[in-house]
């Protein structure tokens, strides 16, 4: 229905030129519903990756910034680049689109936001063992996570704090109303078709949690109208890891039906540095999700959706128990269930209508139990913490003329806390009306929105938005925009047992960015800059044990990209500089890297592929006081398939290859937490013809 939709609008519309990306990335805290816890082949369709030319970010000053000679070495580089001789021409013309940046179906040569966009032919590329490696390829991205595989992870966007960017799943927003975090673990990527990032606030469409953007994973589908289509993969590696995927879709042109099943075991490294007691042992983590969709084209001018995802996990950590105000022995661990449903109908009354009708619902539940409790220990139990959302919407999208979409809405969400824990609330509701006008007016591109939320506990919250983009050229454009954001504090900040600080008020933000970017026929390039200036600034304070409610940061940086392919090797480099400091004290936010890089190089042949990446991620501090340095780190990856047949296919992923050990974060009670180390896994693939 979009599809149509769009076409119609766009029917005069000059196809988009498109390459490709990899991206980059920069860090900050996990964080886990328990203080305690948180202490302790390209087939011929895209020949460069991640098909935007929006695809990377931002470049903003209103006030004088000089660039350091880093940013003016990447710069010049860019522009030598771009005038090498052995750059290959790309004359492959393809439309793609996103819908995550403005909530309607866009395509790429008229978005204004920064995007970037991983295709399910990225991630058989990559090969990522998590959704965190995944995702830490983009520009702006960071995460800590503490220990490894199923430890608790805390994604970060352009050094903004982990609950300040929204997650979704087939657009329904997900994480604990807890902790107002993901779970990042339970996002298994062999079960995800596509992700779309948009940095830089989308309060005004999307409200709380979104000032340092959003995120969309779109869960996987396989798309065969021609009867039923089977598919096995199995994979083995180091660590006694193992993975078992079995998936079938099919249907017709009318009806579309797809189902997924995934099993996953590994023993895991020790996730601290710690030796004492059971502290010393692997921590192991295993999972267990399905995936089902269904699609249903009811007439040319109806269209029904639904999906349902649950993922379920044990992850082992380490952790002392307490009872009494006595500290015990013990080996905990936390058993996690994520579950997210949706039923969305689009409808067409009129040629230049669309309603959306959407029912969601994401549940987040966790249980803390024990492998192992000290004999002498009297009274420990675990903590429960079961979390449900409930989002309702109504969209309506109106195309008025060939250049001109209005958009009106309605959104109405709902969370709930249970626990055993006594919070002082239990849920809060959320009503929103927002609206937006996109406007392309030949070389001027336009974009307008404002959304008034209504909170049940902190009363109406007005957020708006604006963005201009200027054609210098046929290849050369210009993008200016300006967002505003606000985010609730959370369930576990505010009530949290001798944590939570019921007088905390929400966050607010205004950023603005500027960018110029470039859309050749040999590739992409961009260079942005942005400002983030966040009031009331919530953040976990490890002197204190508790959160803080600072004056204000100011989150300000830099975003370089360019992508192209050289003598049929296709090459994608980035990096980011960030400056994220307390407004008041001037001194860094904690755990966010002020430098990072990626570089991303593959190639294809008839039945071969090969790829090879490097990260660099320099050092940040762990304490609010800037005393405690973490170093910085480079790891490098590679990955090599074969296919055999159109049945078979053997991949093979060398992750951390030189076994690098960092630091991303650090326990109060258990010191480092500790690297995954170097991994080796190889898959095979199954898909009967």
């Amino acid at each position: 229905m979009r599809d149509r939709f769009l076409s119609e609008r766009n029917a005069n519309a000059a196809p988009a030129t498109v390459s490709t990306f990899t991206f980059c990335a920069s860090p900050e805290p996990a964080s886990t519903d328990s203080p305690d816890e948180a202490e302790g082949s390209i087939s011929g369709r895209i020949l460069v990756y991640n098909p935007y030319p929006s695809l990377i970010a931002s470049f903003y000053s209103f006030e004088v910034y000089t660039m350091n000679k880093t940013l003016l070495a990447a710069v010049g580089g860019i522009f030598t680049f771009a005038t090498s001789p052995l750059i290959t021409a790309n004359e492959s013309h393809i439309e793609t689109t996103v819908v995550t940046a403005t909530r309607t179906e866009q395509s790429v040569a008229d978005i204004l936001a920064p995007v970037t966009v991983f295709e399910r032919a990225d991630i058989e590329r990559i090969q990522p063992n998590d959704l965190q490696e995944l995702l830490s390829r983009a520009v702006g991205v960071s995460f800590v996570r503490n220990g490894g595989r199923g430890a608790s992870t805390s994604l970060f966007l352009r050094g903004n704090q982990s609950n300040h960017t929204l997650v979704m799943i087939d657009g329904v927003r997900i994480g604990s109303a807890t902790n107002g975090a993901p779970a990042l673990t339970n996002l298994p990527p062999e079960l995800i078709e596509r992700v779309e990032i948009v940095r830089g606030s989308r309060s005004s469409l999307y409200g709380s949690e979104a000032i340092g953007g959003v995120i969309n994973i779109i869960t996987r589908k396989y798309h065969d109208t021609d009867g039923l289509q089977p598919m096995l993969q199995l994979t083995a590696g180091t660590q006694g890891t193992t993975k078992a995927l079995a998936a079938i879709s099919g249907g017709n042109e009318q009806t579309q039906v797809n189902i997924s099943v995934l099993r996953e075991e590994t023993d895991g490294v020790d996730n601290t540095a710690s030796k004492a007691g059971v502290a010393g042992d692997d921590d192991a983590f295993e999972q267990t999700a399905v995936n089902a969709s269904f699609s249903h084209k009811i007439n040319d001018k109806a269209e029904l959706f639904a999906f349902y995802q649950n993922s379920q996990t044990e992850s082992d950590y380490d952790n002392n128990c307490r009872a009494g105000g006595v500290t015990y022995t013990c080996s905990p661990y936390t058993d996690g269930e994520v579950s997210i449903a949706n039923i969305r109908g689009e409808f067409q009354p009129l040629e230049n209508w669309l309603l959306t009708l959407s029912v969601g619902e994401s549940k987040d539940e966790s249980t803390i139990d024990y492998h192992y409790v000290d004999p002498a220990a009297v009274g420990v139990s675990g903590d429960t913490f079961d979390t449900t959302r409930r989002v309702y919407s109504i969209q309506n999208d109106w195309s008025i003329g060939e250049h001109h979409v209005v958009t009106v809405g309605f959104e109405r969400f709902l969370d709930q806390v249970e626990s055993n824990l006594s919070y002082g609330e239990q849920s809060r509701g959320n009503k929103a009306y927002f609206a937006q006008w996109q406007a392309d007016f030949g070389p001027v591109d336009l974009t307008i929105g404002g959304r008034n939320d209504d909170n049940e506990q902190f009363g109406t919250n007005d957020t708006g938005n604006a963005s201009i983009g200027f054609d210098i050229t046929e290849s050369l454009k210009v993008v200016a925009s300006y967002g505003e954001g606000f985010n609730a504090p959370t369930f576990n900040d505010l009530y949290y047992p001798f944590y939570g600080v019921p007088t905390l008020e929400p966050e607010t933000s205004e950023n603005t960015e500027l960018e110029l970017r470039g859309n050749h026929s040999w590739g992409n390039w961009s260079v942005a800059r942005f400002e983030n200036d966040v009031d009331k600034l919530i953040q976990y304070n490890p002197a204190t044990f508790g959160p803080d409610q600072i004056e204000g940061a100011e989150i300000k940086g830099w975003e370089i990209s360019v992508a192209t392919e050289i003598m049929d090797w296709r090459i994608d480099a980035n990096a980011s500089l960030l400056d994220a400091t307390d407004a008041k004290t001037g001194l860094d936010l904690r755990r966010r890297a002020d430098k990072q890089a990626n570089l991303d190089v593959s190639r294809e042949w008839q039945h071969w592929g090969v790829s090879g990446s490097l990260r660099l991620v320099s050092s940040r501090y762990e304490d609010t006081a800037n005393t405690d340095e973490l170093s910085g780190y480079g790891l490098v990856d590679g990955t090599v398939f074969y296919r055999v047949n159109e049945e078979i296919k053997l991949q093979l992923a060398l992750k951390n290859i030189f076994d690098k050990e960092y630091v991303s974060a650090r326990s109060f009670s258990f010191g480092d937490y500790l690297s995954i180390g170097r991994e080796a896994m190889f898959t095979i693939t199954y898909t009967p013809k």
